[in-house]
This record gives structure tokens, sequence and C-alpha cells, in this order.
């Protein structure tokens, strides 16, 4: 690719990070204000933001073309994501400031309490299979809802689990940086696949056998193969067909789904939603599921302590065999925007309100054409209304009505806030949109 190719490609990434911000897709900081910088990995700052004690961590990038591609990439996945629990939090981007070149920064949530490995080492003796199995599902269901939204987990590695016993997270600093060096580090985390054929792209099913490993670290308290060497025999014996030993005391059920998730075969593997409707299975019993469920959610989202998983699942964006490819163009499967109040489809348009309440035609146009903006660039994720079910009415007011969903093929509830189609309320619609954006994962940011 000629450097006249490469500086206008450039130019389109740094132009949409730009209107971006011009547009507050996602929030802008400046530089100065994060204090008490500490590096804590390559390209990774741990920093306070003003004179408050909470940590963010500040993933610098340079400006050339294929990092802000990078950027660009994580960014818009991240967008699409940002609702799970389980999932680190993007609240925005800085720019550092003091170099020749621009060096863009995303701002994420810290994990303070370090890796699932460094968790386990600590932590692991005071854990009961109750706990066990809530770190395997927040783990399962954070990997299922990446692959709703037509994400592996190569593409988006940030994904964490809540600790129910401590007031701390866990943190990100025991992630090395990567290269080709420290590939052995990572060795029984592969899909064997990929040994055996460089050519072979990770997949959905990649993610199902990692997971699978994980699951096992999770029972066993240790690393996988911590007795050998991670080399090339290693390697070969994995790709043979060499998987750990079940831990004593393993229940059956929780063996058998992470033995079924490390076959080699990828077809042989369950698809991620099956693994957690399994695991659903194996720790809600049927009679009370629901309610276990939300009171489950409830204890989720209270919690405090974050184990981070970077590492352990396949954290090694630079690894010469890992691009950063989506399994699907998202797009072929978003059309235009469908609002359904009632099982009632009502397209929005520029001409389509009640006039009973007059609202400038301006300010209408120019909050359409941001909707469309948002939806278009992926910022606003669009769901159709079919895509939920178990649809209970929990509230109504003067503004419209709130029923409570859950999101097909997951163990999530939603609340659907409907409003009224008058010209006054979508604009105030658009607002509360505008402003969630701007607070949204903290009560800070």
């Amino acid at each position: 690719m000629s450097n006249e190719t490469d500086l206008k490609e450039s130019k389109v990434y740094s132009d949409w990070l730009k209107k971006s911000i011009d547009n507050e897709y996602f929030n802008y900081y400046n530089y100065s204000e994060f204090k008490n910088l500490k590096q804590i990995g390559r390209s990774v700052i741990r920093a306070n933001w003003r004179n408050t004690d909470r940590f963010f961590v500040l993933k610098t990038f340079d400006s050339n073309n294929t990092i802000l591609k990078e950027v660009v990439n994580e960014i818009k996945l991240q967008k699409r994501v940002d609702f799970h629990e389980n999932i680190l939090r993007f609240y925005g981007i800085t720019i550092a400031e003091g170099t020749s070149i621009l060096k863009y920064s995303l701002v994420l949530e810290y994990a303070d309490n370090g890796t699932l490995r460094t968790y386990l080492n600590e932590h692991f003796n005071d854990l009961n299979w109750s706990d066990k199995y809530q770190l395997a599902f927040q783990l399962t269901s954070a990997i299922a809802c990446l692959h709703e939204c037509d994400i592996i987990h190569r593409d988006l590695k940030n994904i964490k689990l809540s600790d129910f016993g401590l007031s701390r997270k866990i943190e990100m600093s025991n992630t090395p940086s990567v290269d080709k060096s420290n590939l052995f580090g990572v060795i029984p985390y592969i899909d064997p696949n990929k040994f055996n054929d460089r050519n072979y792209e990770l997949n959905r099913k990649s993610d199902v056998y990692s997971t699978g490993v994980l699951m096992w670290q999770i029972s066993s308290g240790n690393s996988p193969f911590s007795d050998k060497d991670y080399d090339i025999p290693l390697v070969l014996s994995i790709v043979s067909g060499l998987r750990e030993i079940i831990i004593d005391g393993t229940p059956i059920e929780y063996s058998k789904l992470y033995t079924e998730c490390w076959k080699y075969q990828p077809n042989e593997r369950p698809d991620m939603q099956d693994v957690v409707s399994t695991l659903k299975e194996i720790i809600f019993p049927k009679e009370n599921e629901i309610d276990l469920l939300e009171e489950y959610e409830i204890n989720s989202e209270s919690s405090k302590g974050t184990i981070d998983l970077n590492i352990e699942l396949l954290s090694n964006s630079d690894l010469y065999y890992f691009d950063h490819t989506e399994i699907n163009s998202f797009d072929s499967q978003q059309s235009d925007l469908e609002i359904d109040l009632s099982d009632k489809s009502i397209k929005p348009r520029k001409n389509s309100f009640d006039s009973s309440k007059s609202v400038d035609i301006t300010e209408i146009n120019d909050y359409y054409d941001w909707l469309e903006k948002s939806i278009a660039n992926k910022e606003i994720k669009l769901y159709e209304y079919s895509d939920f079910n178990n649809i209970q009415p929990i509230g109504k007011g003067s503004f419209g009505s709130v029923v409570r969903v859950i999101l097909k093929n997951t163990d999530k509830f939603f609340a659907l806030k409907s409003f009224n189609n008058d010209e006054s309320t979508f604009c105030k619609v658009i607002e509360e949109i505008q402003n969630f954006l701007m607070r949204e994962g903290s009560d800070i940011l």
C-alpha cells in the first residue's frame, strides 16, 4: 500500500474520531485532568480522574493508519456491548499532551483485583462451588453477549467478572506486553486448530474452547498445565488430544460441560448460548429460575469486585496471526429504525408526529439526523421489538409506558420505555439519550 493511500486512510479514521467527539458520540477528556499516572503495562496507564480516588485505565495508541483503524474498530465494538455488566466499561477518549504526534487513549474501567489467575491464586480456598458457578456463569454470559452482537473475543477482550466477597476490583497490571516471544504463555487457551493450521481463523467455537479451559481453571484454582513447560512439545501434545485432568470433587455436570467445550473438532463443541443454558440448569432450580436470576442480577450489579479476563482469554491483540475481524457485518443485520408500541410498528419520520405539541421543525430535523447517524455509526444499537420476550408491564404515565422484557437467547432483563408519538416527546427522548450517553457507566464521568 502506498504512503499516499496510508495517509488518506489515516485521515478517514482521524476524521471519524474528531467528528464523533464533536457530535458527542462519546466523552472527550482533557489529558491534564488525569492525575497520578502509573505505567502498568505496555501502552497502558492507570490514573485518577481529577481529584477523585477512583482509578481508570488509559490505553494509548499512536496515530498511524493501522493503529487508528484498531482504535475506531474497538470503540465501535465496545459501544455495542457496553450495556453488559461483565464488559469493562468504555468511558471516552483523551489525547496525550506534550508529544510531537497525536497519541489517542481510550478511557476504560479499571479492574483492580488482577487477572483471573491472580485472583484464584489468592482466594481459591475461600470459594465454594456456588462462587465458582457464579464466576463461570458471568464468563459464559459475557462471551455469549459478544457472540449475539457478532463479535468474537479476540476482537474485544475487555471482559470482567464480579467478585462477591471483596470490595476491590481485579486489575489489568498482570497483562504482559504481547509479542511473538510470549506467545507460549497462552498456549493452553488457544484453539488447537490454530496450531495445526496457521491460516485457520479463530471464531466463535474458538471462544468456546478457551472458555472450557477457563472453566477448568475456575474449578481447579490453577493455570492449565502449570506443571509443564509452555513449549512446542506441549503444543504437539494438545493438538494430539492432551487435556487437563478433571479435579476431584468437581460436579459431573460441570466437568462434562467444559470437556465438551474443549473438544478438538469445532463442530463437536456447543454454542456459547448452549453453554450458558446448561450452566443455568446446573445453578438454578427450574421452579425458582426467574426469581433466582433476578436476585443474581441484583447481586452481580451491586458487587464492587471485578476480575479481569484479558490475559486468560486470548488477550493477544498483537500476535502476528490475530487480526481484527468481525464475524458478520453488523450493517447487514440492521436496517431502518423501528419503534414498536403495542405490537404496532411506527417508523418515525420528520413529518410523522402529532403536531398538537408544536416544536421547531429545524430542531426536530436536527434530532432525527443525530439519531440516524448514531445508529449508522453503531453508537446506538438498534433492536427489533421481536428480539424481546416475556413482556411484563411495570409502569405507565403521561410520557408513555414501561415494560420489563428478556432479550432472546439471554437471561438478561431489560426495561423498554415507550414514549408518546408527538414532536415534543420525541425531542425529550433524544435529549434523554444524549444525556445518558454523556454520563453512562459512572456517577462522575
